[in-house]
C-alpha cells in the first residue's frame, strides 16, 4: 500500500499522485517570525506501515526546499511509514558530482548522503544533470528521461529537424530523443583559441546549413552557453533554433541573452515550481511520463 505527502514545493506532484492513483495526506507547513521551517503530517495514522512518497523538487530556494524535504521524509518515518521514496524532478547541487579542485566538497554525494539519512529508500528524479549521482544510492535511483518529450513538442513547429547537443556530455540525452522520432543527432565540440581566447562552437560531424535545430539540455541557468551555441547555428546556416531543457531555472537576463541570439522557442518541462512568462517560452507537462515509470519501478 501506497501513500503521497505534496510539498507546495512541487505542485505538479499532486497530478503525478492522481495519476498513480495514490491517496495524498495532507502535510502542513509553515514558516516561524525567524523564518525556520516547520512540517506536520496531519493525519499520520495514513502514514503508518504504508510505503510513502515524498513528492518535491529543490528548486528555487534550493536550501530551503531541500530542508523542508528532509523535514518531510523524517516526519514520515516517524509516523511509521514502512519504506519512503522521493520523488525530486529538480535535484539541486548535483553538478558537483566529482572533485575538480582540491579542498572541494562532493555537493552530488552529500545530498544523496542527507536524504538516505532522513530515511528515504528510493530516489526518483527527472533528467540527472550526471548519472553518476545514481551510484550514490546504486540500485535505488531511478532517473526518468524527458529529452524525446521536447523534442515532440518541437515537432509542432518544425519538419525533421537535427537534434544538437551543445557539448559532450549532454549528447546522449539529445540522442535519446532523435532516436525516439527518427532523427539525426550531433553535438557541437567547443574550441578556445589560445592566442585571442576567442571561443567557438562546430558541430562535430553534420553540416547545419539551411536545417531547423532542436539544441537540447538539461538545464538552462544563465543562458550563455545556449545563447552562443544558437548564435553560432544561426552563422553556419541553421533556419530556426529550438530550445528544448528539462529544467529552466532562466536566472537573471537568460530569456532575454536567447531572445537576443535568435531562438525561435524555449521548451521547457514542468520540474520546477515556478513558470516563466514570455512569449518564447512553453512548457510541456511530464506528469504522465513520470508516473508511468514511478509505477514500473515501484512496483504500483
Amino acid at each position: 500500500m501506497f501513500t503521497a505527502l505534496v510539498l507546495s514545493e512541487y505542485s505538479a506532484g499532486f497530478d503525478v499522485a492522481r495519476l498513480l492513483g495514490l491517496e495524498v495526506v495532507a502535510v502542513h507547513e509553515k514558516e516561524f517570525p525567524d523564518a525556520e521551517l516547520y512540517v506536520r503530517i496531519l493525519e499520520p495514522d495514513k502514514v503508518k506501515s504504508k510505503n510513502t512518497i515524498v513528492f518535491s523538487t529543490l528548486y528555487p530556494k534550493q536550501e530551503r526546499a531541500l530542508l523542508k524535504t528532509l523535514l518531510a521524509v523524517d516526519a514520515a518515518k516517524r509516523a511509521g511509514a514502512h519504506e519512503v521514496t522521493a520523488v525530486i524532478p529538480y535535484l539541486a547541487y548535483t553538478r558537483q558530482d566529482k572533485l575538480f579542485l582540491p579542498g572541494e566538497p562532493l555537493s552530488a554525494s552529500l545530498i544523496i548522503e542527507l536524504l538516505k539519512s532522513a530515511g528515504v529508500s528510493r530516489l526518483v528524479t527527472v533528467d540527472v544533470h550526471s548519472l553518476r549521482v545514481l551510484g550514490f544510492l546504486p540500485g535505488r535511483a531511478l532517473n526518468v528521461m524527458v529529452s524525446d518529450l521536447l523534442v515532440e513538442r518541437a515537432l509542432n513547429y518544425l519538419v525533421d529537424p537535427l537534434i544538437i547537443a551543445p557539448d559532450k556530455g549532454a549528447y546522449e540525452r539529445a540522442c535519446h530523443a532523435a532516436r525516439t522520432h527518427g532523427l539525426e543527432c550531433d553535438y557541437l565540440i567547443k574550441q578556445r583559441d589560445r592566442v585571442t581566447g576567442e571561443v567557438s562552437y562546430t558541430p562535430r560531424e553534420i553540416s547545419v546549413s539551411s536545417r531547423d535545430i532542436v539544441l537540447v539540455d538539461d538545464i538552462i541557468s544563465t543562458g550563455g552557453t545556449i545563447a552562443e551555441a544558437t548564435r553560432i547555428l544561426v552563422t553556419q546556416g541553421a533556419k530556426r533554433v529550438i530550445v528544448a531543457a528539462t529544467h529552466g531555472l532562466l536566472v537573471g537576463e537568460a530569456m532575454k541573452k536567447l531572445e537576443e541570439a535568435g531562438v525561435y522557442r524555449v521548451l521547457l518541462a514542468n520540474t520546477l515550481n515556478i513558470k516563466h512568462a514570455h512569449p518564447l517560452v512553453e512548457y510541456v507537462d511530464i506528469s504522465a511520463r513520470l508516473a508511468g515509470e514511478i509505477k514500473k519501478f515501484l512496483g504500483l
